[in-house]
């Protein structure tokens, strides 16, 4: 009677198998997502979003619904400038699936480029998603970026580095100018 208690409860511990249906729905959402940001159309997005979405971008800045993603989207446009890019290429790890719950995690692949540079780095994600009724609504986004080696980091410490110099430069310049003109007048 232990055993087939333990084994009972043991077995209601074990996450539940989704089914391939349930899978191939949340491949798709990927698709959907990425070409969102490709086409900078989020319309396809809204109604696989649920009505508590909520999520973190990379940048720390929290969205709620569809209004937030839009309101996140027309700031990275703004910054991006009229020719720049975004591109972004999901890859999942393995999903958990758990009763209507199924938590994704993985990669992306994101490019960026802004006034002619190109910046290329990966950041790790978390989504959540409920089955509500057949459909897969997103819940909950999350994505994390290395706050110190990444490349817009770099790029602003090299642009430092060159201000810096620039700055030291010009100096020696006045500096050099100026002391020849002293031993002269004395």
């Amino acid at each position: 009677m232990k055993l087939k208690t333990f084994s009972l409860a043991f077995a209601l511990c074990l996450p539940l198998a989704a089914s391939e249906e349930d899978k191939e729905a949340l491949r798709k959402l990927r698709g959907i997502y990425e070409q969102a940001i490709a086409a900078r159309d989020f319309s396809p997005l809204q109604p696989h979003l649920a009505a508590d979405f909520t999520g973190v971008m990379i940048t720390a800045d929290e969205v709620k619904g569809y209004d937030g993603i839009l309101a996140y989207w027309k700031q990275v446009e703004d910054y991006l400038g009229k020719d720049g890019t975004y591109k972004v290429t999901i890859e999942p790890d393995e999903t958990t699936f758990e009763g209507n719950l199924a938590i994704a995690k993985g990669r992306a692949l994101e490019q960026v480029t802004r006034k002619g540079s190109a910046f290329d780095f990966t950041t790790q994600w978390t989504a959540i998603a409920r089955k509500e009724g057949n459909a897969w609504k997103l819940v909950r986004i999350q994505a994390s970026i290395d706050p110190v080696n990444n490349p817009i980091v770099a790029s602003l410490q090299k642009m430092k580095l060159w201000i810096t110099g620039g700055v030291a430069a010009l100096v020696g310049l006045i500096i050099g100018r100026l002391l020849p003109r002293r031993k002269a007048q004395a």
